[in-house]
């Protein structure tokens, strides 16, 4: 936080201050006039950040004297919703109701009020209650869905649309001549004119119909309109990327080490077109000589740039089903930077020597060209390395030995992660392959298999070098911290594994951690118990500051290796390119931590919304799938044990659904939450997780998103 921004709140918290207004606050700290706008923005990001609020006649206070929280607002289905704190040492998230949200919708930047009474003790302080009264929305900073995604439906009287968000719970009406054509059944983009209110929905008018409900194509375009995803590039960057020579100039290969000679493959997915890894290695003299190669993205990206600054505002590419959204135009991420199989590249290669016990001994980040000898997909490595004798493929003996040995250092250095304390979950995922109509033609379970395996080791030690570069050199980058997770959160985890598998473990102690997950690995427990502890943990997010990763433990870790499709590891390579230009002088950065800061959390964002909308066009698909099959009988697995009933994963798709405790009619049941069970009262019969099911298929709402089933035996 600049200076003047930490007097602010110094000086807004202290005992003798009265709220002001920005012209005041601009006169005690003798703010010029060609500063002033300058300190409303500072001003304006206090307050985002919770640490000012605008009250009454525009003056500014301190929140915590007044009971006042700013964050997020997050909406249930069910029509209530959680204030997430923009100041995470606050506490506790605050429960408001939807009487008191007032114009506020899910995802908007609000004040609350917090439920609570005054501190005799502390005058003019508040205390958070301990009762689960809700807090009040007094004001809002920014709204978020100026635009909403939605069905539109027409009543006797009202057309309105029903948001695709279930979290958006209230139905947005639409006068009839707002419509700007749309019928019932099309899927529309609605802006927002009046906001909801405490007894009215909000209104709108149609911006945009994206189709019909249910036509190809327009689920996926409606989840990318939902989560705001920018697919086109403008003509300014079409521009710029008729400047961008496809063949590297000659004076480029003098300045690098060439490595054209080198037999170097890459290894993908069987669709992939964006090739930013490829790897090599020697033996020599009982050592392993590791070379990780990445593509050298910033050589053609600069800083500033309109590509550049596209590339910022995606923060990363979106992989979905049928469809891919780059953050490079596809002159870069598909052609120009791709490490194709026999074009030369330019690169940044992490050399790595070994022992031959896989314990580090030398690194070197070096600029580099290199010429691709093979392109491999995962599937292809595996099947070499499960029969290599019978594989009938045109690959000569030297990239076999190349990938008998890569498997070989793969699996110490994984066992060496291991021995560390490395937490490895095991979170299952599927495939779905569309056909022309963009519907589901085939579902398969992602295998993690040794090709996986190999590729995600290598990657780990490129990235853990870079992470020690930059922090030893002091570069800018962006690291990818993992925090410690709360020992109450870990505590619950251990209550959980007693009462399930009857066995006591000291959550602290990541060994014990491991010999749970290793004990339940290919067990139908094994998702539920995985995805519990994932939910224990903290979740890895991009930061200026470096700190150690809990999940790998590893102290420096970074993104280093796909800047392609990340943001972040387009700045660490840019870092580096100072660094290894000036043979290790590396020069003096502009104080920009703020802008900085203020990125890292943009990537940490987008990267969550990318994983959002992944899931969601997964989900809407599976459900869409499986319309037809209503009243079908599925194998499933119990995931999740609630008050209200439990969840099932079909073993089939890995979709989830709910059994709701009121269709199970043979007794009745009571729910016990230290053991995660519901037990019948006269039967004694269980349900618990990783208990398997055979369950129907009752019901499909593809409106809400939920899938219903009911329990035909267990």
């Amino acid at each position: 936080m600049p200076i003047i921004e930490k007097q602010v709140v110094k000086f807004v918290r202290s005992k003798k201050y009265s709220p002001m207004k920005a012209e005041g606050l601009a006169m005690h700290f003798d703010i010029e006039d060609d500063e002033y706008e300058d300190f409303l923005s500072a001003l304006l990001m206090l307050e985002r950040q919770g640490e000012i609020v605008k009250i009454k006649k525009e003056q500014y206070a301190s929140p915590r004297k007044l009971g006042l929280v700013v964050g997020t607002l997050e909406c249930k289905p069910k029509g209530f919703g959680f204030v997430i704190p923009a100041i995470k040492s606050f506490g506790d998230d605050i429960y408001v109701n939807e009487e008191c949200m007032g114009s506020a919708m899910h995802g908007d930047l609000v004040v609350v009020r917090l439920p609570g009474k005054k501190d005799s003790r502390r005058k003019g302080r508040y205390r958070r209650d301990v009762r689960s009264e809700s807090g009040k929305i007094i004001d809002i900073i920014e709204h978020v869905n100026s635009t909403v995604i939605g069905l539109l439906k027409k009543s006797k009287h009202l057309n309105y649309v029903v948001p695709d968000n279930p979290s958006l719970f209230k139905d947005i009406y639409v006068a009839d001549e707002d419509l700007d054509g749309a019928v019932p059944g099309d899927k529309v983009i609605v802006k927002i004119i009046n906001w909801p209110t405490r007894h009215l929905n909000p209104e709108g008018l149609v911006s945009e119909i994206l189709g019909k409900e249910g036509d190809p194509g327009v689920d996926v375009k409606s989840i990318i309109c939902q989560f705001k995803i920018p697919t086109s590039f403008s003509e300014k960057i079409v521009k710029e990327l008729e400047a961008i020579p496809e063949k590297i100039p000659e004076d480029e290969y003098l300045r690098r080490c060439d490595l054209r000679n080198e037999t170097i493959i890459t290894i993908d997915p069987d669709e992939a077109k964006d090739f930013d890894d490829a790897v090599s290695l020697k033996r020599e003299d009982n050592k392993w000589v590791l070379g990780v190669h990445i593509a050298d993205v910033s050589h053609y990206v600069k800083p500033g740039s309109e590509i550049d600054n596209e590339a910022a505002r995606r923060g990363n590419s979106v992989y979905l089903p049928g469809e891919v959204i780059p953050m490079l135009p596809e002159k870069l991420s598909n052609n120009v930077c791709s490490l194709k199989e026999a074009e030369d590249r330019l690169t940044k290669t992490v050399f790595v020597t070994f022992d031959s016990y896989g314990r580090l001994l030398h690194s070197e980040i070096r600029k580099t060209v290199i010429c691709t000898r093979k392109r491999f997909t995962y599937n292809e490595v595996t099947a070499i390395l499960e029969c290599i004798e019978s594989y009938n493929i045109d690959v000569d003996r030297e990239i076999l030995d190349l990938i008998i040995n890569i498997k070989e250092l793969a699996e110490l250095l994984f066992k060496n992660r291991m021995n560390r304390g490395s937490i490895e979950l095991e979170i299952p995922e599927v495939d779905i392959r569309l056909d022309g109509e963009g519907n589901v033609a085939k579902v398969e379970k992602c295998v993690r298999d040794v090709s996986h395996g190999i590729i995600e080791e290598f990657m780990l030690v490129a990235n853990e070098i870079a992470a020690e570069c930059a922090g030893k050199n002091k570069l800018t980058c962006f690291y990818r911290v993992h925090d410690e997770p709360d020992e109450e959160n870990l505590r619950d985890f251990a209550s959980f594994i007693k009462s399930f598998k009857k066995v006591k473990i000291d959550p602290l102690n990541k060994k014990e951690l491991q010999d749970v997950l290793e004990g339940v690995r290919g067990k139908p427990e094994s998702y539920a118990i995985n995805l519990m502890l994932l939910k224990s943990l903290m979740r890895a997010e991009y930061t200026i500051k470096q700190k150690e990763h809990y999940a790998l433990s590893i102290e420096h870790y970074t993104h280093f290796t796909s800047p392609i499709r990340r943001y972040p590891d387009l700045i660490i390579h840019r870092s580096l390119d100072g660094f290894l230009d000036t043979s290790g002088a590396k020069e003096k950065d502009s104080d920009n931590s703020e802008h900085l800061k203020r990125l890292a959390s943009h990537c940490s964002f987008t990267e969550r919304r990318a994983e959002s909308a992944e899931k969601q066009v997964i989900k809407d698909k599976l459900i869409r799938s499986l319309e037809h099959r209503v009243n079908e009988d599925f194998d499933g697995i119990i995931t999740g044990v609630e008050e209200y009933g439990f969840f099932v994963q079909l073993q089939e798709n890995l979709l989830e659904g709910l059994v709701h405790v009121r269709t199970l009619v043979d007794d009745f049941y009571i729910y016990d939450k230290k053991s995660a069970t519901l037990k019948g009262e006269r039967k004694r019969k269980v349900f618990r997780i990783g208990d398997k099911v055979y369950v129907r298929l009752s019901n499909i709402d593809k409106i809400k998103k939920q899938v219903d089933f009911k329990v035909v035996k267990k």
